[in-house]
């Protein structure tokens, strides 16, 4: 293979380079969690490492194919033309660009998909963790291709702009149009480097301006806020049961873990531990397990009615506000309440609970047919009862999920220009 020339740079490395510690992670949970039914399936007298190996292949395999087919590798020649798969793309061939966010557990990753000419597109992992997006230098290619690109500048940049926050706040991988300026500046704000539109003059073109104090709508703003806090301390009652409810839950969790920790140590040591009725330790365990749930369900109804007389108050703040008020958007303090699928945490707790019942029916139903437990009329009928539970915690979801962006377009909507304060207007 040829080397490449010397001015050709990367925008884009191959994704599973950037997956190594996730791939390594996930073989070695796989590797414990299929050993057995693995080692079931090959010959008795089979290595430990050749069964590793059986399971980490093909692990390895999938993950390193499936990433190189949603984010090739990308380069960009001298010519600045993009080279995918051995396809060339000039820049002036690049008309659109699509923005993805999204979030769950411990990842987050933002994606954009540059549209080309002929129909087609080139995904590219910006940002993410745990599997990395681009690095300083390749984010910097990634600007300059998408500068000198045909992708349109929006003719309405508060909507955009809109759309940019609705997506940060879902994170729900739904694919937005985008349009070069506010993408331009995601990524300098990615770089850490100083946003200048490309249709601004150059620095030392510009005309002086002294600096200035905040505006007279920078200090209205900032009352505002301050008025709101003065009400929501006003209303300090659910706040304090939601911090001691708070305590309690982190007080039970400590003891347990710390509790579990001893019993792991003594166990290991050579103690042997009886049922909950006959053995101190274990009792305690039982009981602090308990205490951890119950204190977390606590929580949660506290945090919930917090949030709730929150947004009766802005609610009030709205009702009572002038238009100039109005026009400033609704204060900063009172976003946060909103900021949650409707039902809050109670409601949560309760579809995971309704979702838990389903799996354990849909598995138990045919677990009872096959070893004869019960009567075969019980195994159809919980098999039955899990699979439209399930449908009815899957609809109750999605149905949760699209209230929730309804919610989230109402508050930018409400909230005004405040969501478009400041240079980034991503920060949110």
């Amino acid at each position: 293979m040829s080397a490449a020339p010397a001015t050709e740079r990367t925008l884009q490395p191959a994704a599973w380079r950037r997956a190594l510690g996730p791939m390594a992670v996930a073989v070695i949970l796989l590797s414990v969690v299929l050993q057995e039914p693995v080692a079931g399936l090959l010959p008795p007298d089979t290595p430990r490492w050749a069964l590793f190996l059986a399971i980490a292949v093909p692990i390895v395999a999938a993950v390193a194919i499936g990433l190189s087919i949603a984010y090739p590798r990308v380069r960009v020649g001298a010519d600045g033309a993009l080279v995918v798969r051995a396809r060339r793309v000039a820049p002036s061939e690049v008309v659109g660009i699509r923005r993805s966010v999204s979030s769950g557990g411990n990842a987050g990753y933002l994606v954009y998909t540059l549209e080309t000419s002929n129909g087609g597109g080139i995904r590219v992992l910006v940002a993410g963790a745990p599997i990395r997006g681009l690095g300083i230098a390749e984010l910097g290619v990634l600007r300059e291709v998408i500068a000198a690109s045909a992708i349109p500048v929006g003719a309405d940049p508060s909507e955009l702009e809109r759309s940019f926050f609705a997506a940060n706040l879902l994170a729900s991988g739904r694919r937005i149009e985008a349009d070069r300026r506010l993408v331009l500046r995601e990524l300098d704000g990615l770089r850490g480097a100083p946003h200048r539109s490309d249709a601004e003059p150059a620095v030392s073109e510009q005309v002086a301006v002294p600096p200035m104090s905040a505006s007279p709508s920078a200090d209205a703003t900032l009352q505002d806020d301050r008025e709101a806090e003065r009400q929501l301390s006003g209303a300090a009652g659910t706040r304090i049961f939601r911090r001691v409810a708070l305590g309690l839950f982190a007080l039970a969790c400590l003891a347990a873990a710390v509790l579990l920790i001893v019993l792991v140590v003594m166990e290991s040591l050579g103690t042997d531990f009886g049922a909950a009725d006959e053995d101190p330790l274990t009792a305690t365990m039982s009981f602090a397990i308990l205490a951890a749930l119950l204190t977390g369900i606590l929580w949660a109804i506290a945090a919930d009615l917090d949030d709730a007389r929150r947004r009766a108050l802005s609610r009030e703040w709205l009702a009572a506000a002038p238009a100039e008020q109005l026009a400033r958007g609704l204060p900063t303090p009172f976003h946060a309440a909103w900021m949650r699928a409707p039902g809050g945490r109670m409601a949560g707790l309760a579809l995971l609970v309704l979702g838990m019942v389903a799996l354990l029916a849909v598995i138990g139903g045919p677990v009872a047919l096959a070893g004869s437990y019960a009567a075969p009329a019980v195994g159809i009928v919980a098999t039955m009862v899990g699979v439209v539970l399930g449908g009815v915690a899957l609809w109750l979801w999605f149905a949760r999920r699209r209230a929730y962006a309804r919610r989230v377009e109402w508050l930018l909507e409400i909230a005004g220009p405040r969501v478009r304060e400041g240079d980034e207007p991503l920060a949110g």
